[in-house]
């Protein structure tokens, strides 16, 4: 897998997982870019146009993120992401729905905004 945000290309360590997050929740409701202390991590915000781009170690890093017991492995933040598959096929999901992707580009980008409602509570 090649991966680039906007237009640089992205050396990854050995991952088993790539998650690009356009909001704060992921999995349940985790936060995962808030997790840490890392005085490097700009905010995550949902109207800046940008994507959180993390890595995932393993399924118990991902248990581990669910109860603030890891950081995610931070790998940026993009307004254009572009994944490159080479070869094999590679298990994906958008939000929620799975499928197997063959060997291709995708690119994710900012399309639109729209208005939307939230407690603040």
């Amino acid at each position: 897998m090649k991966l680039e945000l906007d237009g640089k290309e992205i050396t990854l360590p050995q991952l088993e997982g790539v998650v690009i997050l356009n909001i704060a929740s992921w999995g349940a409701g985790c936060h995962p870019w808030q997790i840490g202390t890392d005085p490097n991590t700009v905010e995550s915000r949902y109207d800046d146009e940008l994507l959180e781009v993390f890595g995932l170690y393993s399924s118990f890093h991902i248990a581990q993120l669910q109860v603030g017991l890891a950081e995610p492995y931070r790998i940026g933040q993009a307004k254009k992401v572009k994944i490159t598959l080479c070869k094999g096929k590679a298990p994906m999901q958008v939000d929620g729905e799975p499928w197997e992707q063959h060997p291709g580009e995708i690119f994710i980008d900012f399309h639109n905004r729209i208005t939307m409602l939230s407690n603040t509570r």
